[in-house]
């Protein structure tokens, strides 16, 4: 049987564009699996940074609620026991003074900046509410108990929003230094950064 050189060319030819094709398709393949690789990390970023934001959202508005609760009781105080006026008035310059060094997501990067807001919150609300025990008839005034239970409340549920806070953050700090190259490479200008934490503040 004999095998012309033509049949030999073009089955070359065809192994050839077999062996190209296949090339190909590696390549795209390859591209194509970086490109969802890139757009998941992406998306991760962006869900964190989103989850963040939103966390610090609501720590934020309850400590504002917290604030607005211990001002509300000062006033009540105020109408309900003239007999202390003087310390009330103490009180509420030292809370006015406390919203001056409220925490941002900036001063949480100095631990002695939540050291002092947090001493200085603690210690006005002690004593603004042993000013109410000392009179427990003043508590059967519903405006008074009202602000009182809502310090209360807002006090425990900021204290849940930092914990929360902190495992995003915690988990944030975690991908970027595992991922922090490729973000890199996928936006160069972004600020790719850890985030602070409270977690020195639980430290007993």
């Amino acid at each position: 049987m004999r095998i012309s050189v033509r049949s030999i060319g073009s089955f070359g030819l065809m192994i050839g564009s077999f062996a190209l094709v296949s090339c190909v398709r590696s390549t795209v393949s390859n591209e194509k699996t970086n490109f969802t690789h890139i757009d998941s990390l992406t998306e991760t970023y962006l869900t964190l940074q989103d989850s963040l934001l939103h966390s610090w959202h609501l720590l934020a508005k309850d400590e504002d609620q917290k604030l607005k609760a211990i001002e509300n009781t000062i006033n009540e105080l105020v109408k309900l026991s003239p007999s202390n006026i003087a310390q009330l008035v103490v009180l509420k310059t030292r809370l006015n003074q406390l919203k001056e060094i409220h925490i941002t997501q900036k001063t949480l990067s100095n631990p002695d900046v939540v050291e002092e807001y947090d001493f200085a919150s603690n210690s006005l609300i002690s004593e603004v509410l042993s000013i109410a025990d000392a009179n427990p008839a003043l508590l059967a005034d519903n405006q008074l108990s009202s602000s009182i239970e809502k310090i209360k409340v807002t006090d425990q549920r900021v204290l849940n929003f930092r914990l929360t806070y902190d495992s995003i953050a915690n988990e944030f700090n975690a991908f970027l230094e595992k991922n922090k190259g490729m973000l890199k490479e996928i936006d160069n200008s972004t600020s790719l950064e850890k985030r602070p934490i409270f977690n020195t503040v639980f430290k007993k």
